[in-house]
C-alpha cells in the first residue's frame, strides 16, 4: 500500500500525499517556522535591524530554547550579532552611495545620441 510520498522543502520531511495531512503539516508551527527561517535569508538587512532594535531580549531563547523561534515576538538577536548586522547595513550604504557617484560619470561616457539634450543649444539651432 505505498504509493506517493509528499517531502516538505522547508521541513525536509516526508508525508502521506493527501490534501488533508498536507494542509494540516503546513497550518502547524514547526512549518511556520522552518519557512520563516527560509524565507528570512531573503529579507532586507535594513529592516531586519529596525525590527530587532524594536524588540526586547527573549528570555526563553538566551535560556536555552523558545519554540516560537522567528515567529517570536522578542528578540533572539545577541549584542554581537546585531553589531555585525549594523556592519552589514552600513556596507550595503556605502556601495548605494558609491554606484549613484558612478552613474553620474556612466553618463558621460554615453554616445552623443543617447545623451540627454542640451534645450539652450537646440534654441540656437534651427
Amino acid at each position: 500500500m505505498g504509493g506517493k510520498s509528499y517531502y516538505c522543502d522547508y521541513c525536509c520531511c516526508f508525508m502521506k500525499n493527501d490534501l488533508n495531512v498536507r494542509k494540516l503539516h503546513n497550518a502547524g508551527i514547526s512549518h511556520t517556522t522552518a519557512k520563516a527561517t527560509y524565507m528570512r535569508r531573503f529579507e532586507d538587512p535594513r529592516k531586519m535591524l529596525a525590527a530587532e532594535r524594536m524588540k526586547r531580549p527573549c528570555k526563553r531563547y538566551f535560556a536555552g530554547f523558545c519554540k516560537f523561534q522567528l515567529l517570536c515576538n522578542f528578540g533572539h538577536y545577541s549584542e554581537k550579532q546585531l553589531k555585525q548586522l549594523e556592519k552589514i547595513v552600513s556596507r550595503l550604504k556605502n556601495k548605494r552611495s558609491k554606484r549613484k557617484k558612478s552613474s553620474h560619470k556612466r553618463k558621460s561616457n554615453l554616445p552623443p545620441s543617447l545623451q540627454s539634450m542640451n534645450l539652450s543649444k537646440l534654441k540656437k539651432t534651427n
